[in-house]
């Protein structure tokens, strides 16, 4: 947290986390609590909903975009290399404009509300 917080400060932020037992423990939840991180709960969240995370619609699209454009790979290292330095180049304006799109899809009678959760072409 304290890596988000000096990098988010000028921004209003809320901590995304879905159904992953790392996120839903006890001990990160009092945690989250502890440290007045706004964050959206479990039962608050829609179950298997990659067409509202940004991260699943957006981010990671374009980060694999950019790590496997004109490049190979023989050690993991290399990789991993090239996902940090890539995902140090997105702009916050993509971040920004993929968070808004958000909105977009939540809104009822939208794609994602039509198709009653499920996937969304777009």
């Amino acid at each position: 947290m304290p890596d988000i917080r000096a990098k988010c400060r000028q921004y209003r932020w809320t901590h995304q986390q879905d159904g992953a037992p790392s996120h839903t423990a006890k001990n990160t939840i009092n945690y989250l609590k502890r440290e007045n991180v706004s964050f959206i709960e479990l039962q608050m969240w829609l179950p298997n909903s990659p067409d509202l995370n940004p991260v699943d619609y957006a981010v990671w699209g374009a980060l694999q975009q950019q790590v496997q454009h004109n490049r190979t790979f023989t050690t993991v290292n290399q990789l991993k290399q090239a996902i940090t330095e890539e995902w140090n180049k997105l702009s916050q304006r993509f971040i920004d404009r993929s968070i808004d799109e958000w909105r977009r899809r939540l809104i009822p009678g939208t794609r994602v509300v039509q198709q009653q959760g499920g996937h969304i072409d777009d």
